[in-house]
């Protein structure tokens, strides 16, 4: 047996899910180092897989989140994406990046700028009058990576 697994780590403010390698020996060390927090939660995706995120996440103010399919509430930060066996140890998943990352949709705020147009003697252009806002979702990308 090696002294890591794979997992996945969902990357929200890039918008992308990539292989990484989990220490076997440290687990929970390995999960706070990839999401990067100090305080984790755990959404158990389905009987075999589950989704670590920053407990604390949504607190702070968001530039993105993920929503997870099937899974009311939104996550905020990165997610790593592990299997779990029988004992509920984690270990590498069972179904693919690929499969893995259709269960997720990273949502984001756009600001589209609402120009106005001035005409008035000696000033001829446009302005910024405000922002429209809308939310931009897309699966993340999957970074092909060998681990």
């Amino acid at each position: 047996m090696t002294n890591s697994f794979t997992g996945y780590l969902v990357d929200a403010k890039a918008g992308t899910i990539r292989s990484v390698e989990i220490d076997r020996n440290d687990v929970l060390k390995s999960i706070y180092a990839h999401i990067g927090c100090t305080c984790i939660d755990v959404v158990r995706m389905d009987d075999h897989h589950a989704a670590y995120c920053d407990d604390n996440g949504l607190v702070d103010g968001l530039e993105c989140f993920t929503q997870l399919a099937d899974f009311p509430s939104p996550l905020a930060g990165n997610l790593l994406v592990t299997g779990v066996n029988e004992e509920g140890d984690s270990v590498s998943p069972t179904h693919s990046i690929d499969v893995i990352a259709d269960r997720f949709l990273i949502s984001r705020a756009v600001f589209d700028p609402a120009f106005e147009h001035i005409d008035r003697p000696g000033l001829i252009g446009t302005r910024v009058a405000g922002f429209n806002i809308r939310i931009q979702q897309d699966r993340p990308k999957i970074i092909r990576s060998e681990v």
